[in-house]
């Protein structure tokens, strides 16, 4: 009985020398002698091949030439042998995939290695060595590399490998320790100062009057919100919608400290003396007389008229 099985030998995907190289493994394992080496090839080939190999050997027969002639015809037809200064030209250019790992790398460089004919194993080791190094897709293991003395093929293997791997861990870790240190950051509003704050409010305070309660009067109570009906009715709108009393209106009037408007009543008796301002949350004057307001920014009135208490002051 004997010892494996030599399949059909497959002319567009198998290697013939590869072939050839298990069936005499197979000869000596079973013990065949020199004179059943031709009939066990024409036996365990195939009819494809066979047909291939009889058209070689026309006008003989293939039973009549020896085991060396038939595999050295067949070799010839399927794999003539190839420029030596072009192969080693594929060998220099060729580099690591992004998905090919060192060892499978390594192994493209061996099996290509074997056509470039180098003279010597020091040769073929110093090559290898080479274009490992210089092949890496990874800079960071090149460089690593680059920083050993006395390098030769077999150490510079080792540590590709190792250092990949080690790239490999790291990058696991890596991932694994953003995904659980994750923090959901706040936003975060500073105050500066009191102006400030209310600077922003200036916008809703239309919106505000026309309820009868200001965001002011809401924090701090209900507390002397009054009408702003009536205030420079003799007068016109100048400006940017700021209300000017006429000539008629100006005899007898004077600057107000508390509204900051015309008129002549004292201060303490301006209708607006007991409103609190919106900036400084002070009772005895209005926003845009504000010292908190005027010392940095320029403060315009617009007095509306039209609505019951409701006054608006725009900072610009």
């Amino acid at each position: 009985m004997s010892v494996g099985k030599i399949s059909e030998f497959k002319i567009h995907t198998d290697d013939w020398r590869l072939y050839i190289e298990r069936l005499e493994q197979y000869f000596l394992v079973n013990k065949i002698v020199d004179n059943l080496k031709v009939p066990t090839l024409i036996t365990v080939m195939g009819a494809e091949s066979y047909e291939l190999l009889v058209s070689l050997c026309t006008p003989t027969k293939p039973s009549e030439k020896t085991f060396e002639d038939l595999t050295t015809i067949m070799e010839k037809h399927l794999q003539p042998k190839p420029s030596a200064l072009a192969e080693r030209y594929k060998f220099r250019h060729r580099k690591q995939a992004n998905n090919e790992s060192i060892a499978e790398y390594v192994a493209v460089l061996k099996r290509m290695s074997k056509t470039c004919e180098f003279k010597t194993a020091v040769s073929l080791e110093e090559s290898l060595r080479d274009q490992l190094v210089c092949g890496l897709s990874s800079e960071t293991i090149r460089q690593r590399l680059f920083a050993e003395e006395k390098l030769d093929f077999a150490k510079a293997y080792s540590l590709a490998v190792s250092l990949a791997a080690a790239e490999k861990d790291a990058a696991v870790v890596e991932g694994s320790c953003k995904k659980q240190g994750e923090v959901k950051v706040a936003d975060c509003q500073a105050i500066a100062g009191v102006w400030q704050r209310n600077a922003g409010a200036v916008t809703g305070d239309k919106a505000q009057a026309s309820s009868g309660q200001s965001g002011v009067n809401r924090q701090f109570g209900q507390r002397g919100h009054f009408s702003a009906r009536g205030q420079q009715a003799s007068g016109h709108r100048t400006g940017a919608g700021a209300r000017q009393p006429t000539a008629a209106g100006q005899r007898g009037q004077r600057q107000c400290s508390v509204c900051g408007g015309s008129h002549p009543e004292a201060p303490a008796q301006c209708k607006f003396a007991r409103y609190v301002c919106r900036v400084c949350n002070r009772e005895g004057h209005l926003r845009r007389v504000c010292p908190n307001v005027t010392g940095h920014h320029r403060v315009e009135a617009m007095t509306d008229m039209d609505s019951d208490d409701s006054d608006e002051f725009q900072i610009l």
